[in-house]
């Protein structure tokens, strides 16, 4: 749980400029712009964030290492 929520605070930090709404920058590039992130809430992505952390890790690992196996 805790590598979740020090993963997820890292890439909070990470989107700062996403989440920033920069009108000059967003009408240069229309086709990039984010609609929904007036809609996003850092409590909402807890969660997830959680819960499924630690399941996707492991299954990243584990499909790692199969692939490493089978394509040796």
């Amino acid at each position: 749980m805790f590598l979740g929520l020090i993963t997820f605070e890292w890439a909070w930090a990470q989107v700062k400029p996403i989440r920033k709404i920069d009108e000059s920058r967003d009408s240069k590039y229309p086709a990039f712009r984010r609609w929904d992130v007036h809609k996003w809430r850092k409590w909402r992505f807890y969660f997830g964030a959680v819960t499924f952390m630690l399941l996707r890790f492991i299954c990243s690992l584990l499909l790692v290492i199969i692939c490493y196996i089978f394509v040796r």
